[in-house]
Order: C-alpha cells, then sequence, then structure tokens
C-alpha cells in the first residue's frame, strides 16, 4: 500500500512553530530548530572538519584557580628516549613529568532576532531556514577567524613557508616535508576554494590523464584530495588569503575543539513579541604548534 505525505508549506510551519510557543511548549520549538541548527553548522564551520568538536560532560571541566572561567585541561604525550645497554646495563632512570596546556571556552552568540507572532505567521518561507542561513552562518564565520587568529599566529613562529611561483607539486612538496622533517604526520590541507580551482590547470605529466578527464567531466569538487591528501575547502577568503595554504597534523597531533554547548536556539516571548537567538560556546586549543604549517604561493 502506498502512503501518501502532504508536502507542508513553509507559512503552515511557521504557524506550528508559533503555535508551539503559544502553548508554552518553548523546549519542544527550540530543540525541533536547533536539530536543524547543528546539522548546518558542522558544514559551513571549516575549523570543525579540521579539529571534530567534542561536546564535554559537566563533570569534565575543569576549574580555574583564579578565575570562575571554565577551562579544559589536556595532557600532552612526554618525552622520552631508549638507550643501548649490554645485558648486564639497565636504562636510565628519569624523573618525567606531563605537560599540560589549557583550553579556554568564550561565547557565540547570533543577533537577536524580535518579531510580532502575528507577523511571523504570515511568512511564505521557513523561519527555521532563516535561522540557520543567516544567524547559524555568521556563528561559524566566528569560530573560524578565531581558529585562523590562533594558527597565524603560532605561523609567524617560523612555520610559514614562501616556496617558488605556481601551484604545483614541489611547492606542496615542501611543506610536506617541513612537517614530516619535524616528525609529525600530515593530516588535511586547508585553502580556499578559488585557490583550490587552480588544480584544474596542473599538466598531463603532474596528475595523468585519467584525473584531467574526471576533472573536465566532473570538475574539482569531484576531488576530496590532492596528492592522497584530504581537502578542506572554504569560500572564506575574507578570513583566508587567497594565495595561502595550509597544512595541519592530524587531530591526536594537534590539538582540540571542545564545546560546553553546541548551537542552541533560545527563545521567549512577551505579549506578542517573540524574540529568538541562538548561541555556543565553543572552546580552541593547539597543543602541538609543530602541526601548523602555512604556504604562501606565489601566483
Amino acid at each position: 500500500m502506498r502512503i501518501e505525505t502532504p508536502q507542508l508549506s513553509a507559512q503552515f510551519i511557521n504557524q506550528g512553530f508559533v503555535r508551539k510557543i503559544e502553548e508554552g511548549r518553548i523546549k519542544e520549538a527550540q530543540d525541533e530548530a536547533t536539530a536543524f541548527i547543528r546539522s548546518k553548522m558542522r558544514q559551513t564551520s571549516f575549523a570543525r572538519e579540521i579539529l571534530p568538536p567534542v561536546v564535554l560532560a559537566d563533570d569534565e571541566i575543569d576549574r580555574d584557580e583564579y578565575t570562575d572561567l571554565p577551562k579544559k585541561i589536556v595532557e600532552k604525550e612526554p618525552e622520552s628516549e631508549a638507550t643501548f645497554v649490554t645485558f648486564k646495563g639497565t636504562g636510565k632512570r628519569r624523573w618525567f613529568s606531563g605537560p599540560r596546556y589549557s583550553v579556554y571556552f568564550g561565547k557565540v552568540e547570533s543577533d537577536r532576532f524580535v518579531k510580532s507572532k502575528f507577523e511571523l505567521m504570515t511568512y511564505q518561507n521557513d523561519i527555521r531556514k532563516i535561522l540557520t542561513d543567516n544567524s547559524v552562518k555568521d556563528m561559524a564565520d566566528q569560530e573560524d577567524m578565531k581558529f585562523m587568529e590562533t594558527c597565524k599566529a603560532i605561523a609567524t613562529g617560523g612555520q610559514h613557508l614562501t616556496p617558488g611561483t605556481g601551484f604545483t607539486a614541489a611547492n606542496f612538496v615542501a611543506a610536506f616535508q617541513y612537517l614530516q622533517g619535524q616528525k609529525i604526520p600530515i593530516g588535511k590541507i586547508l585553502m580556499t576554494k578559488s585557490l583550490y580551482y587552480k588544480a584544474l590547470e596542473l599538466t598531463y605529466s603532474a596528475v595523468g590523464g585519467d584525473i584531467l578527464a574526471r576533472h573536465y567531466d566532473g570538475g574539482i569538487e569531484t576531488e576530496e584530495k590532492l596528492w592522497g591528501i584530504p581537502v578542506v575547502t572554504t569560500i572564506k577568503n575574507d578570513i583566508i588569503d587567497a594565495n595561502d595554504f595550509w597544512v595541519f597534523a592530524p587531530q591526536e597531533y594537534l590539538g582540540n575543539f571542545f564545546l560546553l554547548q553546541d548551537a542552541t536556539l533560545f527563545i521567549k516571548q512577551e505579549a506578542d513579541l517573540i524574540e529568538f537567538w541562538s548561541y555556543s560556546a565553543p572552546g580552541i586549543g593547539i597543543g602541538n604548534t609543530k602541526g601548523v604549517v602555512r604556504t604562501t604561493l606565489t601566483l
């Protein structure tokens, strides 16, 4: 037996959204939109693709000794070495200490939208899409900006390469070798989409005929890797310089992205006015500065 499900109009969805608020089902309305928000936020934040976020439970949060600010203390791998000894010998005895670093948190908040419930019910567009397409993408931008501020500060300490001219394999190999020379594995490459399109200019001798044919037929968007390394691309040219590509170590060699709370919609009503906004509480920490390499190409 075939069951037909009618398509609900956006106006009907908005009316149901308002009705839940009117009936005091605020939590239900929040959860309904929040689930939509979270799926979109992970798609729009490139920082979350480099460092997949982890939501902390209450008992996983550490206290700061001087303030009331929450933080998360992360332990780093202690240094160690081996030595050759005779059958009657023993290895060196040494006291070891486990280094640690702290990840602090902040709050990201969208604009606060205010609307009369009577006006809200007349909208022909799904109000939940307005929430995701506007406020949530703005929040993702803030995450990415703070992440790149940290990465750029690290790069100024010597992790910034300026190799030869062009989008060539040799220039990418230079960044890969720099990371490997510090005994750090390669995780992902980050660059703008506009720079990624330069891969279409790679010659037959560089990538082979099969790849060139695939690019011609399906475009560069069909590729998820360059020279076997996963690539994260973004349209945020205002956050990442157009001629830069970044090479990051895998998460376990790089750092952490923690969340006290993921993107959540908050709604309140006073008389006929409905106010709603989104907020989250992220914390990003780079524990291994050797795991970040910035490369600026001359094009």
